[in-house]
């Protein structure tokens, strides 16, 4: 039954989402409650957040003016220790592109344009493609064991973009093992101390490394402290570390998880179904994009003032996520829609608007280097028939956590 408000718009019928992490696939929970209706309220820490599900008010919500991003918005009892939006630093110490709105989004994404131009994409591609051969030659050796199972996701998949992000950044060779230690417990933990222990744990690593540089190499962390230098800085201390943190969680997870997704839709196939040429390759990581998105609810909006969407409102304070998992999806597509024909076609899992990811052109090269890489080498690779797939998610974060294949 619909309530209208004194507004005269409808409340937002009340429903559930799995908010805390887990060994389970969230997909087809998220798409069942999207279909309550265009907008919904779930129960969170005690409070209510609204999600907008309807495609086209999901567009509406990405662009509308009124619902910012903005770190000062976000109410106190979202604040939670362990919670990525609770562990924002003041915006006095710095903001991040993803909590920041207007001149001060603007001036982040600019100092971060540069690094992530075409030029020093096609760069950055060329070093994903040898680390990718590294890796697939580890693979082959494994192949020599009896079974010849590995697990894609920890051999292969999230190894690739760690180690790619790793050396971006200039990081010591160390850092790797403790950065996938860390951003495991971080994001999939249903612990939530330890969640704020891994917060804190990867915060004072990259605070040590922005203060004493020595151990670093040459990279993006470097560029950024030398524009920190002077009196005409264009940065400060602190924002090379909060923009460090964002890097690491954006460029690291998100791509693993996207790789290890479409290497899924590809081994659960036959080989001839599997994609084979550049052209079908970039294809079916678009369509990964759009089934599979790594951030299902990508991140937290607030409105400035009561909002109207599809004549359902949204309270002024209220924390808003859009469902980009429904949005992608055609009216009654169910979790398991993969359809290469599709191509991706009109997916929205690197958003709209202002906040577009200004990574997204990088992301999808990492993961069509790996896609085409592993397919080219294990032309035979399978499923495998004695060890089941497993995913563990909750409603804003999705990935698959074993994969197991025979390489064959």
């Amino acid at each position: 039954m619909n309530v209208t408000t004194k507004s005269g718009w409808k409340e937002a019928p009340e429903t559930t989402m799995p908010v805390d992490p887990g060994p389970f696939d969230c997909m087809p929970q998220l798409l069942a409650a999207a279909r309550v209706a265009p907008v919904v309220r779930i129960p969170y820490l005690e409070h209510h957040a609204y999600v907008v599900c309807d495609p086209e008010l999901v567009r509406a919500a990405l662009t509308h003016p009124a619902l910012l991003k903005d770190i000062t918005l976000v109410p106190e009892w979202m604040r939670k220790p362990g919670l990525m939006v609770g562990s924002q630093p003041p915006p006095e110490y710095a903001r991040a592109m993803i909590m920041s709105d207007g001149e001060n989004h603007a001036r982040i994404r600019r100092i971060h344009a540069p690094v992530l131009s075409p030029r020093n994409t096609e760069r950055w591609g060329e070093r994903v493609g040898a680390k990718v051969e590294g890796f697939l030659d580890e693979l082959e050796r494994s192949r020599s064991a009896e079974s010849g199972e590995v697990n894609i996701v920890t051999d292969y998949t999230h190894r690739i973009p760690l180690a790619f992000i790793s050396e971006m950044l200039g990081l010591p060779p160390e850092a790797e093992r403790q950065l996938r230690g860390i951003t495991d417990v971080m994001l999939y933990s249903s612990d939530y101390p330890a969640r704020k222990e891994a917060v804190g744990a990867l915060f004072g690593a990259v605070e040590g490394w922005v203060r004493d540089p020595a151990p670093l190499r040459d990279g993006v962390i470097t560029g950024l402290l030398a524009s920190s230098e002077g009196p005409d800085a264009a940065v400060t201390e602190g924002e090379v570390v909060v923009w460090t943190l964002g890097m690491i969680i954006t460029g690291y997870e998100t791509t693993g998880s996207l790789i290890s997704a479409s290497l899924y839709e590809a081994l659960r196939r036959p080989p001839e179904e599997r994609p084979r040429t550049e052209e079908e390759i970039r294809e079916w990581v678009e369509e990964t994009l759009r089934v599979h998105p790594p951030f299902p609810h990508p991140t937290w909006r607030f409105p400035t003032e009561d909002v109207e969407l599809g004549g359902y409102l949204i309270p002024k304070g209220a924390p808003v996520q859009v469902s980009i998992a429904a949005a992608n999806r055609r009216p009654g597509e169910g979790a398991d829609s993969f359809d290469a024909e599709r191509k991706g076609q009109g997916h929205l899992s690197f958003g709209l608007g202002m906040h577009y990811c200004i990574g997204a052109p990088l992301v999808r090269l990492e993961a069509q280097i790996a896609l085409g890489g592993f397919l080219r080498r294990f032309p035979e690779a399978r499923l495998s028939a004695g060890t089941a797939v497993e995913w563990e998610s909750e409603w804003m974060i999705r990935r698959l956590s074993v994969l197991p294949a025979v390489l064959a």
